[in-house]
């Protein structure tokens, strides 16, 4: 009888954690200069809320920068953006702004780089560029900082993307080799 009331225990504390869980959801895929719409708490990422940040995901290639602009639609949003390498289902609640989480990798966040796109309004938009360097998944993460209040509100965030910088060609290389050889025979026989 022990047994039998310990193990409908368990399984009611399974259920109820289970209920309480709330696992990343992405709101969907990043395209370079195609903006993306979303909506956000108003100190979600100030808070470090992730049930009031929006996840953002894009495939990337070593090499590139990626730039990210965010606009605040509502003039009482203060935007803040933070860039992880992977992604996660790791539950919201363990969300950090500004640190390694839920198997994500910390590169770096941004906040009021530019003039607030719509006034008035608190602080400013973000914006900034990364180097990426490994081919791979990213996670962007948009949410509240220093809002006027804790309503919600709508943003735009656009990624734009420049190609990596092309390594000098192989037989480019062996033809300066080569002009180099000939140039030092050429001394040597003068």
């Amino acid at each position: 009888m022990k047994f039998h009331s310990l193990l409908i225990g368990a399984a009611i504390a399974a259920a109820t954690a289970s209920s309480w869980a709330n696992p990343v959801t992405y709101d969907g895929v990043l395209v370079p200069s195609i903006p993306a719409v979303g909506e956000v708490g108003g100190f979600g990422w100030f808070f470090e809320d992730g049930s009031q940040v929006d996840f953002w995901r894009f495939f990337g290639t070593a090499g590139q920068t990626v730039t990210f602009d965010v606009n605040r639609l509502n003039g009482n949003l203060d935007p803040a953006l933070s860039f992880y390498s992977g992604t996660t289902t790791a539950d919201t609640s363990d969300f950090a702004a500004s640190g390694d989480w839920g198997g994500l990798t910390f590169i770096g966040s941004l906040d009021d780089e530019n003039p607030p796109f719509l006034t008035p309004g608190p602080g400013g938009d973000p914006h900034g560029s990364f180097l990426l360097t490994s081919s791979q998944d990213y996670t962007v993460v948009v949410g509240g900082s220093n809002s006027t209040d804790s309503g919600s509100y709508p943003y735009r965030l656009t990624m734009f993307v420049a190609a990596p910088v092309p390594e000098p060609p192989i037989w480019a290389a062996f033809v300066c080799g080569l002009a180099a050889l000939a140039y030092v025979r050429r001394r040597r026989s003068a």
